[in-house]
C-alpha cells in the first residue's frame, strides 16, 4: 500500500525533532500527549501539522541567539504558545516574529516572562503539576482531555485548544483546583456544540474509511496469498518404455 500524506508527515515531524534534539528551546507535546492520534479532537493532519509547527518553531528559535532562554512550544491547530523564560522584551518579541513567519501559524500567544530562567526543581515540579491537571481532567467525565494541551511554567497553568464554553469553564475550574497551580490562563477557540457534533461526525466518517481501506488492503493481500498457496505445479510424465 502506498504511504498516506499523514504518515508522511509524521515522518517529517520525526526527523524534525531529532535534528532538534539537542537544542534549548523545548518542544511541548513531547511531554504533553502519548494518547493515540484516532482519539484526538483534531484531525489528523492537524495532529501532524502541529507536531511539525512545534519542531520548526524549537529549530528556528534554537538557531536566532537563544541559547540563554528556556522556552517551550506547543501548537494546537495552529496556535501556537510559548511560554517560560527570556532575557529581554526585545527577545521575546523577536520570537513572536520568528514563530508568526512559519507555515501553518494561525496565532502565536507570547507568554514568555522577561526574567532569569526557573531552576531544575521548579520544571520538575511544574512537570509534575502538569501531569496532575492532566490526570484531573481525565478523570471528569465531562470534559475530553484530547481536546486541549496542558503546560505549566512556575506553577501557571496553560490550557490550549478547541472547547465549548462549558467545557472551558469545566476544565478551567479543574485545574484551578490543583495543588501547585498558582494561576490559570486560558487560551481556549470556543466552539458552540453544534460545531463539535459537526466535527464528530467528520471524525467518525473518516475513521470508517481509513477503516474499510485497511480492510480492504488486507483482503487483497489475503487473496494474493490463497492464490500463492493453492497454485500447484503441473508436471509431465513420459511413459517408460521397457
Amino acid at each position: 500500500m502506498k504511504p498516506s500524506r499523514i504518515a508522511i508527515l509524521l515522518f517529517v515531524t520525526s526527523s524534525l525533532l531529532m535534528s532538534t534534539a539537542c537544542a534549548p528551546v523545548l518542544i511541548g507535546s513531547a511531554a504533553v500527549t502519548g494518547v493515540s492520534v484516532a482519539a484526538d479532537r483534531r484531525s489528523a493532519g492537524a495532529v501532524a501539522n502541529d507536531g511539525v509547527i512545534e519542531a520548526k518553531s524549537a529549530m528556528h528559535l534554537s538557531q536566532t541567539n537563544f541559547a540563554s532562554s528556556h522556552i517551550t512550544t506547543t501548537s494546537y491547530e495552529g496556535n501556537v504558545l510559548l511560554s517560560g523564560e527570556i532575557d529581554s522584551e526585545a527577545s521575546k518579541q523577536k520570537a513572536t516574529e520568528i514563530v508568526k513567519s512559519i507555515n501553518e501559524v494561525n496565532k502565536v500567544y507570547n507568554e514568555l516572562a522577561v526574567q532569569a530562567n526557573s531552576s531544575l526543581t521548579t520544571r520538575m515540579n511544574d512537570s509534575i503539576t502538569a501531569s496532575k491537571v492532566r490526570a484531573a481532567l481525565l478523570d471528569n467525565k465531562q470534559v475530553t482531555l484530547t481536546s486541549i494541551k496542558v503546560v505549566v511554567d512556575r506553577g501557571i497553568c496553560y490550557l490550549l485548544g478547541t472547547v465549548t464554553q462549558t467545557e472551558a469553564e469545566i476544565i478551567s475550574k479543574i485545574a484551578s483546583r490543583v495543588p501547585g497551580v498558582v494561576q490559570v490562563v486560558r487560551l481556549f477557540t470556543i466552539i458552540t456544540p453544534a460545531e463539535l457534533e459537526k466535527r464528530q461526525l467528520i471524525d467518525s466518517k473518516l475513521q470508517q474509511n481509513e477503516a474499510a481501506e485497511v480492510t480492504e488492503g488486507t483482503t487483497e493481500e489475503n487473496g494474493k496469498l490463497t492464490s500463492e498457496e493453492g497454485a500447484t505445479e503441473e508436471v509431465s510424465v513420459s511413459p517408460v518404455k521397457l
